[in-house]
C-alpha cells in the first residue's frame, strides 16, 4: 500500500552518500515517533537518504509516510483464520480458540488495542505482504541515491499492542535467513545491516491509568518485549542498537503525555541517523560501555523506583 510521498519527494535530485536509513514506525506511538522525525527531516532541508515506512494494526494516519504495510484484519481474514487457525501459525490458534472476543468485527481495523497477540497473529496472517512491503521499502530506497548500506530503524513502544510486539517481529524478519533473502531478492544481502530500535518505554504512562487492567496490559507488554529481546540476543538476531526512552528523573517522566514522549523519541532517532558517523566512531572507538553503565542501579525501573509494596510482581501483571 503505497502513499503520499511527503519525506521523499522534495528531494530535487538523487543523494549520494554511503549511508541510507529505513525509517519503519511500528504502532501508533511508532507513527507518531516516525512524524516527528520526518518533520525534522524536512525542516534541515532533507540532509541525508531518508525513507519512511509504517506498520500497523490501525490503518488509520498512514498519509503521511512514504509507504504503509497495512496489517490490520478484515472480516474475510479473520473467517479464514477460525475457519482453519492451524494455517497460519500457533498465535492464530490461540486467538481462535482462547481470545475469539479480539477478533471483534466492530473493533477490526482500529488497532491491538494493548493486545499483543493482535499484533502477533497479524504478522502470521500477512507474512507474505510484510515481506513484500519491506522489499518494496528497500527498493524505493535504493532509489533516492547511491549507497553501499540500508540502516532500518523501528520506531515504537513497549508498551503498546502493536508496537510491543512489532519491534521483535521485524527484526525477526530482518535476520532470520530464509525471510531476509526474499526482502533481499535481487540484491546483496550484505546491503542491509541489522536493525536500530529507538522505543518508548511507557512505565509513567502505564502507573498514570485508573483501569487496574490497562495498566497491567501495559507493563506485561513491556516485560514480554524485554524477555523476548533478550532471546533474540542469545539466538545472535539482536539489534544494531537499540535505546530506550523511559522514566528521566526521580519524579517520573520527563514528558507528561506519550505523545509528548513519542515525539521526543523520534526527535532523538533523527538526531543519531543525522550524526550517526560521530555516534559510531566514538561509540565503536573510545566508549566503554562496562564504564559508562557500572553506576547504574535501577532507579527507572518501576519496582525499584516505587518500591515493591506499590508495584505488582511480573507474575500479577502476566496473570492478568
Amino acid at each position: 500500500m503505497a502513499t503520499k510521498n511527503l519525506a521523499v519527494n522534495n528531494r530535487l535530485s538523487k543523494q549520494e552518500s554511503d549511508l541510507g536509513f529505513l525509517g519503519i514506525g511500528a504502532g501508533g506511538s511508532g507513527k507518531l515517533a516516525l512524524q516527528s522525525a520526518i518533520e525534522q527531516h524536512q525542516a534541515a532541508a532533507n540532509p541525508f537518504p531518508f525513507y519512511t515506512a509504517a506498520i500497523d494494526t490501525d490503518r488509520r494516519d498512514f498519509d503521511t509516510f512514504d509507504f504503509a504495510i497495512d496489517i490490520a484484519p478484515m472480516q474475510e481474514d479473520v473467517s479464514a483464520l477460525k475457519k482453519n487457525p492451524e494455517r497460519y501459525g500457533p498465535a492464530c490458534r490461540v486467538i481462535a480458540e482462547r481470545y475469539p472476543e479480539l477478533l471483534n468485527s466492530e473493533t477490526l481495523g482500529q488497532g491491538a488495542r494493548t493486545h499483543r497477540i493482535i499484533t502477533q497473529a497479524a504478522f502470521e496472517l500477512f507474512d507474505k505482504r510484510i515481506i513484500e512491503g519491506l522489499q518494496k521499502t528497500i527498493h524505493s530506497l535504493l532509489e533516492i541515491g547511491q549507497f553501499r548500506r540500508i540502516m532500518p530503524v523501528i520506531l515504537a513502544s513497549l508498551g503498546g499492542g502493536t508496537g510491543s510486539a512489532a519491534v521483535i517481529l521485524l527484526q525477526y524478519f530482518f535476520m532470520e535467513s530464509t525471510r531476509k533473502s526474499q526482502i533481499v531478492l535481487g540484491l546483496e544481502p550484505e546491503i542491509v545491516l541489522r536493525p536500530t530500535a529507538f522505543v518508548v518505554d511507557a512505565y509513567a504512562h502505564a502507573l498514570q491509568q485508573r483501569d487496574n487492567t490497562t495498566r497491567d496490559r501495559i507493563l506485561a507488554n513491556i516485560y514480554a518485549s524485554r524477555t523476548e529481546l533478550a532471546e533474540l540476543e542469545k539466538r545472535g538476531m539482536g539489534h544494531q542498537y537499540f535505546f530506550h526512552l523511559g522514566l528521566g528523573n526521580t519524579a517520573g517522566a520527563i514528558f507528561s503525555t506519550i505523545e509528548q514522549v513519542c515525539k521526543a523519541n523520534g526527535l532523538v532517532a533523527w538526531e543519531w541517523m543525522a550524526n550517526y558517523p560521530l555516534f559510531k566512531s566514538y561509540a565503536v572507538n573510545n566508549l566503554d560501555f562496562n564504564k559508562e553503565t557500572g553506576r547504574y542501579d535501577g532507579d527507572d525501573v518501576p519496582e525499584n523506583h516505587f518500591g515493591p509494596e506499590e508495584f505488582p510482581g511480573d507474575a500479577e501483571c502476566i496473570d492478568k
